[in-house]
């Protein structure tokens, strides 16, 4: 309570004990004009005292803290297969944002990562079933890709999804030297996840089979190093590429995190080394992703 309302209260209360005073005196018939005069001084009295009067100096609430936010979550792969040329980006669907970026936008050639593209054109234009389409990407097949396959997917597919780095191969007919950036393959998993036909290309995806149709290992880089995380992929993997071996590992963690690692390494560098290069390197990058 303030100064004035001190006063004012001071001065109620000093007015209604005169009137008490005064009414010990006078006529009978001056009580009931007393007794109103009372009421109304005890009601003043009652309202300044009253915990739901509004005053100056009223107090606000104290407010909470928010709580801080996470601090980001930062990976460096410097020092990891240094020998290995690589283009890599992981990308957050959840924010939205890159968590990881190394040469995102260096074209590779994708080699059997390609097949992403190849889907999407049987699917839509309806040259395949669903189940072939399945079977081409969870065993990686190259007689089912080679079917499919037009010299038109790469230009049409890269205007539909907006893909700026993607070159379509010399040759019309080797669909495997396509070359696209990492950020390129990217974004061809971000429209997928949101395609109509994403019920069949991500179960097909997340039931890679471990060896390809041809033989190949296909559990190096995400399947080998992210652990318990749920996984589907796409691999590739061709020799020899300008004297370079290909290797890439792409595809999405927890239905979260897209991944692409493009990389490719000197021939003298065997399958089963480069192999353990590529997984040494998503290994780098699983502090990334949040705990399964």
């Amino acid at each position: 309570m303030d100064r004035a309302q001190s006063g004012l209260m001071a001065l109620c209360v000093g007015a209604l004990a005169a009137m008490v005073v005064t009414g010990l005196t006078e006529e009978e018939d001056a009580f009931p004009q007393a007794d109103a005069q009372v009421m109304s001084v005890a009601a003043t009295v009652a309202t300044l005292g009253s915990p739901t009067s509004t005053t100056t100096g009223t107090t606000p609430e104290p407010t909470v803290p928010a709580a801080p936010a996470p601090a980001p979550r930062v990976v460096s792969v410097d020092d990891v297969a240094p020998s290995v040329r690589r283009g890599m980006l992981v990308h957050d669907l959840e924010s939205d944002g890159e968590l990881f970026a190394e040469r995102p936008d260096e074209p590779f050639p994708t080699a059997s990562v390609v097949k992403l593209l190849i889907a999407l054109d049987a699917l839509d234009r309806g040259t395949a079933s669903s189940r072939d389409v399945a079977w081409m990407l969870s065993t990686s097949s190259d007689p089912v890709a080679n079917r499919l396959w037009h010299p038109a997917i790469p230009r049409r597919w890269a205007a539909e999804i907006g893909l700026a780095g993607l070159v379509p191969p010399a040759d019309p007919n080797r669909w495997g030297d396509t070359r696209m950036t990492a950020r390129d393959v990217v974004a061809v998993y971000r429209y997928v996840l949101r395609s109509p036909h994403a019920d069949v290309i991500v179960p097909a995806l997340e039931a890679a089979t471990p060896s390809g149709e041809d033989g190949f290992d296909q559990t190096f880089g995400i399947p080998d190093a992210v652990g318990a995380h749920r996984w589907g992929v796409k691999q590739g993997w061709a020799c020899c590429h300008d004297g370079m071996r290909v290797l890439n590992t792409t595809g999405v963690v927890d239905r979260r995190y897209v991944v692409a690692v493009l990389t490719e390494h000197r021939r003298v560098t065997g399958y089963p080394r480069a192999a353990a290069l590529v997984t040494e390197l998503v290994a780098a990058l699983t502090p990334l992703f949040a705990a399964p």
